[in-house]
C-alpha cells in the first residue's frame, strides 16, 4: 500500500454533517448497549465491588458541596454559550482528580497524577500528512492527555496537540439553555439552599429546611448505589445487550431533523464524538487497538468504546447532577488507567523498545523500532521483525483499519527491502496468503512476493471478553483477528505519475490483464482495486505493476457466484472513493428490503480501474497547491466524502459526456483516452437499464453486459482497435484502415464464458498462452524508495520511445459517425510488462 497524495489543505474546515465520515452514522446508530458497571469494567478495568464502594465513599465525603466544585457546578448551570461550560467544567473535572488521589481506597498506585483534563476548543487538532483531506479541522471540547506531553507542548509554545496525544476526549454539548432550572430542582433534592437568580448565591435556609437536607443527605448515601442499574429478568448472572436506541433523549424526532441538516452537526454530539475517534485510531498508525470517548449533552453523560469491530456504549446516561457521585468515580477510573485501558497493542506481542517502555511513553506517535516475532513458513525458524518508519494507515474506525510499516529482520535469508502490513479481519474469512498462493499457482502475474505471516490476536480476547462474560453472547457481533502479513516492497504509484502520468494507460492495461486472469485462471475476484492497492517495480527497462492486498478477495465459480460465502464485514469490500457505481448503490440500499442485494462481478473492478485512473490524474502529477486544491474539490472530494447515495451519484456524473472534468495540464493528453475508457460503462449502463425493459427470456450475460466490459473489449476501444456501436450497444472492430493495426478479433476466455452464460452450451476454445514480464534477480535490491537509477531507468525508455500517430477514429452511432482524435497505439511484446515504447502520448 502507498501513502495517500500529500494534497492540500482540507477542503471544509467547519465541523459539520458534509465532512463527516459516510460509516460513521451507521456505527453510532448501530453501537450496542451494556450497562455502566459493566462498561467500566471491561474498558477501564475497575470491578464494580470497587466501583460502587468509590460511589458510597464520594457520597459519604459530599464532594459536591466541595467548594471549587460547588461553585464550577453553578457556573456551569448557569451558562448561556456552549463554549462557556468548558472551563466550569475543567475544574470539576480537575478537582475531582485531586480528591481521587488524595482519598479514594486503591489510588494510591494510580497513575493520576500524569493525567491531566484540557481545554482544546477551539484549537484543532493537527492530522497526519496521508489524512489531509479528509473530513474536517476537528476540535475536541476537552481533552484528556499525559501531563508530561502538555508541559513539553507548552514549554515549546506548541499551537495544538497531535491525535496520537490523546488519551481521550470529552465532547460538551449545549442542548438545553435552561440549564439552570434542572440545577436548582437536583438542589432542592439534596436540600441544599436555594440560589438567588440574580447573584448566584444560596438563600439563607430557614430550620424547617435544614431538617429537611439532613434526612435527604442520609438518604442519598443510603440509596446511591441502588439507583442506576438493571438487570435481565430472564437471568440473575447476566445483564443484556441493547441494539435499540428508542428510550435514548439525543433521538427524538426533533434530534433527527437536525440531524439532517448538515450545517448543525452540532445538535448531535454522537456523531461528533464518532469522527473524533476515527480520527485518533486513522492518526496514530496503529498504535491504538481501540479508544474511547466521553459525550456530554448538557448534564447527560455517556461512555463510549470505539473498535475494529463495532461501538459499544453505557445504557445508561449519567447527569452531572443527579449521579455526580457516579460520574466522578468514573472520571477518577479513568484517571487510574494503563496502557492496556487507553488501547495499547498487547506488550507481550508487538513489544514497545527497551527504551521507550510503557506505561510512561505511552501513547507513542507510532510503532517505530517496536519488535514481533514471526515465523517462516518453509523450515519453521523464528524471526525478529521490527518495524521502522509507517508508509500508510488506513481512515478507517469500524473495519480492517489497515496500516503498513518497512521492517528489517535478523534473519539473513532476505537481501531485499520488505514491508508489513497489520490489518483487522474478519476471523471466518481466508487468508491473503491463500488468495495469492493460488493465484500464483495459476500463473496470474502481477502478484507481491509473500514471505511471512501470522495471526496475532482475536478482538474477542480482549476488552471483548469481560462484555460476552458479563452479557452473554452477542449475535450481532462479528469477531477480527489482527493478522501481519511480510511481502517484498514495492513503490507507491505517486513517485511514478508525479513525473510520468502517461504511465497512466500502462497501469490499466497491466491490470486489466491481472484481474481477467485471476477471475478466469484461479477464479478470485479482487474486489478493493484502489491507490493504495496497486504499486509498481523497475524489471530491467520496464514499469510492471503489481497488485496487493487481497484482505477483500473472494473465490468464485464459473458464473462468478461466490464458491463460499467468505466473511467480509458487514460493509462488504471495496474502498468507498474507487466503488463501482452498482456496488455503491446497493450499499447504500443495503438495508432496503426491496433491493436485491449486488453480487460482485469481474466488471465492478474493472469499473474500480476507470475511478482509480481519474484519481491519479487529479491528485498525483506534480502542480501548485491552488490547482490542487482546486481540482480535488471539483471531482476527488465527491469521490470520498459524500454520503453513500451521494457517492453512487458522482460515478454517473464522471460518465457523463456533457460534463467538462478538467485535467491537469500534464493529463490533458490523456483526455481521449478517459472519454473513451468512460463511455464504454456508459455503454453498458444503458444497456442493462435496456435488459430490465425487454423480455427476461431472453439471455442476458450479467458478468460481462452481453460482452462490452471484457478485458479485450476495453482493450481494444482504449487502444483504438475497437469503438462503442451506439445504435447496438455493442463493443466493434474499426477497420483496418482506420486504426492500422491490422490485427483481427480473436475469441477469448472471456468472451467464451460469455456465450456460456447466455446460451449455456460449453464451447470449448483455446487459452492464448500468458506471456510474463522477465526481470534480473537484483532488480529491486537494496530498494526502499524511488531511486535516481529508477528515475534514470524510466527516463532512458521514455528518450527511445517511437513517436506515435494521432489518428481520425471512427464511432459509430447509429446512421451517423463522428470523428474525434484518439491516440492509436501499437501492441508491446507482452500484456505483462508494457514499456514506455508502447505508451499512450501526445
Amino acid at each position: 500500500m502507498a501513502p495517500r497524495s500529500e494534497r492540500a489543505a482540507h477542503i471544509e474546515t467547519e465541523d459539520t454533517k458534509g465532512t463527516i465520515h459516510p460509516y460513521i452514522p451507521e456505527d453510532v446508530d448501530s453501537a450496542t448497549r451494556v450497562p455502566l458497571t459493566v462498561w467500566v469494567e471491561a474498558v477501564l478495568g475497575l470491578p464494580q465491588e470497587r466501583f460502587l464502594d468509590w460511589v458510597r465513599h464520594i457520597t459519604e465525603n459530599e464532594w459536591c458541596k466541595d467548594e471549587i466544585i460547588y461553585k464550577n457546578l453553578i457556573m456551569f448551570s448557569n451558562t448561556h454559550a456552549e463554549e462557556d461550560r468548558h472551563q466550569p467544567f475543567g475544574r470539576i473535572a480537575s478537582r475531582i482528580l485531586e480528591l481521587g488521589r488524595e482519598g479514594l481506597p486503591g489510588t494510591d498506585t494510580c497513575p493520576i497524577d500524569e493525567i491531566r483534563i484540557v481545554k482544546n476548543s477551539p484549537k484543532y487538532l493537527k492530522c497526519i500528512p496521508e489524512h489531509i483531506g479528509h473530513g474536517a479541522k476537528r476540535t475536541p471540547d476537552m481533552l484528556v492527555v499525559r501531563r508530561s506531553r502538555y508541559e513539553h507542548l507548552r514549554k515549546i509554545k506548541a499551537r495544538a496537540f497531535d491525535w496520537s496525544d490523546v488519551l481521550t476526549f470529552i465532547e460538551l454539548k449545549m442542548w438545553n439553555t435552561f440549564l439552570h432550572k434542572k440545577f436548582r430542582a437536583w438542589r432542592a433534592e439534596r436540600g441544599l439552599p436555594e440560589l438567588d437568580r440574580k447573584t448566584l448565591l444560596p438563600v439563607v435556609p430557614s430550620k424547617d429546611t435544614s431538617a429537611v437536607s439532613s434526612r435527604t443527605r442520609r438518604a442519598t448515601a443510603a440509596t446511591a448505589a441502588k439507583r442506576l442499574y438493571r438487570r435481565n429478568s430472564d437471568s440473575d448472572s447476566l445483564y443484556e445487550y441493547t441494539h435499540v436506541s428508542d428510550f435514548d433523549s439525543d433521538n427524538s424526532d426533533d434530534a433527527y431533523m437536525l440531524r439532517s441538516n448538515p450545517r448543525v452537526l452540532s445538535a448531535d454530539p454522537k456523531l461528533q464524538a464518532g469522527a473524533y475517534a476515527l480520527e485518533t485510531v486513522a492518526c496514530t498508525y496503529g498504535t491504538r487497538l481501540f479508544t474511547t470517548g466521553i459525550v456530554m449533552q448538557d448534564d447527560k453523560t455517556s461512555l463510549w468504546y470505539y473498535d475494529a469491530c463495532s461501538v459499544v456504549r453505557t445504557d445508561e446516561s449519567l447527569s452531572l447532577f443527579y449521579n455526580f457521585e457516579e460520574f466522578a468515580a468514573v472520571l477518577v477510573a479513568f484517571a487510574c488507567c494503563e496502557p492496556s485501558q487507553w488501547g495499547c497493542l498487547p506488550p507481550n506481542i508487538i513489544k514497545p523498545p527497551l527504551s521507550a517502555p510503557y506505561p510512561e511513553n505511552f501513547p507513542p506517535r507510532n510503532l517505530k523500532d517496536y519488535t514481533l516475532d514471526m515465523v517462516l513458513p518453509e523450515d519453521g525458524s523464528k524471526v525478529c521483525v521490527t518495524l521502522q518508519d509507517p508508509i500508510f494507515t488506513q481512515y478507517s474506525l469500524v473495519g480492517r483499519r489497515t496500516f503498513l510499516y518497512t521492517i528489517k529482520t535478523n534473519s539473513s535469508k532476505f537481501n531485499k527491502p520488505m514491508v508489513a502490513k497489520f490489518s483487522y479481519q474478519v476471523a471466518t474469512r481466508q487468508r491473503e496468503q491463500d488468495f495469492i498462493e493460488v493465484a500464483s499457482k495459476a500463473g496470474v502475474g502481477h502478484l507481491p512476493e509473500v514471505h511471512m505471516w501470522a495471526d496475532l490476536w482475536k478482538m474477542s480476547e480482549g476488552v471483548r471478553s469481560i462484555f460476552f462474560k458479563r452479557c452473554g453472547p452477542d449475535h450481532e457481533y462479528e469477531d477480527r483477528v489482527f493478522r501481519g502479513i511480510v511481502y517484498t516492497q514495492y513503490f507507491p504509484l505517486k513517485d511514478l505519475f508525479s513525473k510520468s502520468c502517461e504511465l497512466i494507460p500502462t497501469m490499466a492495461y497491466q491490470m486489466l490483464d491481472c484481474l481477467h486472469d485471476l477471475r478466469y485462471k484461479a477464479k478470485i475476484l479482487h474486489c478493493d482495486i484502489s491507490a493504495n492497492n496497486i504499486m509498481w517495480e523497475m524489471q530491467g527497462d520496464e514499469v510492471v505493476f503489481k497488485l496487493i492486498d487481497f484482505d477483500s478477495a473472494i473465490f468464485v465459480d464459473d458464473d462468478s457466484k461466490p464458491i463460499v460465502m467468505t466473511a467480509r464485514g458487514k460493509r462488504g469490500a471495496g474502498t468507498l472513493t474507487f466503488m463501482a457505481y452498482e456496488v455503491a448503490k446497493g450499499m447504500a440500499n443495503r438495508d432496503n428490503p426491496r433491493c436485491k442485494p449486488v453480487i460482485h462481478f469481474l466488471r465492478h473492478d474493472f469499473e474500480s480501474l476507470l475511478y482509480l485512473s481519474v484519481y491519479c490524474m487529479h491528485t498525483m502529477p506534480e502542480m501548485s497547491e491552488e490547482a490542487r486544491q482546486a481540482l480535488y474539490k471539483e471531482t476527488i472530494y465527491g469521490l470520498e466524502n459524500r454520503s453513500l447515495y451521494g457517492l453512487a451519484s458522482m460515478r454517473l456524473l464522471i460518465w457523463d459526456s456533457d460534463w467538462p472534468m478538467v485535467l491537469p495540464s500534464q493529463c490533458e493528453m490523456l483526455r481521449p483516452w478517459y472519454q473513451q475508457f468512460r463511455d464504454i460503462f456508459r455503454a453498458a449502463d444503458f444497456k442493462i437499464n435496456m435488459k430490465y425493459r425487454r423480455d427476461e427470456s431472453n439471455p442476458f450475460d450479467e458478468e460481462t453486459v452481453d460482452g462490452i466490459l471484457t478485458r479485450d473489449a476495453i482493450k481494444g476501444v482504449l487502444k483504438g482497435e475497437s469503438v462503442v456501436d451506439w445504435a447496438a450497444l455493442v463493443i466493434v472492430p474499426v477497420h483496418q484502415e482506420a486504426s492500422g493495426s491490422g490485427i483481427s478479433h480473436e475469441e477469448t476466455i472471456e468472451e467464451e464464458a460469455t456465450e456460456q452464460n447466455r446460451e449455456k452450451k460449453a464451447a470449448p476454445t483455446r487459452r492464448a498462452p500468458v506471456k510474463k514480464a522477465t526481470g534480473t534477480k537484483d532488480s529491486t535490491k537494496g530498494k526502499k524508495v524511488a531511486s535516481a537509477k529508477s528515475t534514470k531507468r524510466i527516463a532512458s525508455a521514455k528518450a527511445s520511445q517511437t513517436a506515435p500517430t494521432i489518428s481520425n477514429v471512427k464511432l459509430a452511432a447509429g446512421s451517423k459517425t463522428r470523428t474525434f482524435l484518439a491516440v492509436a497505439t501499437r501492441r508491446g511484446p507482452t500484456t505483462r510488462s508494457i514499456t514506455k515504447k508502447t505508451l499512450i502520448a501526445s
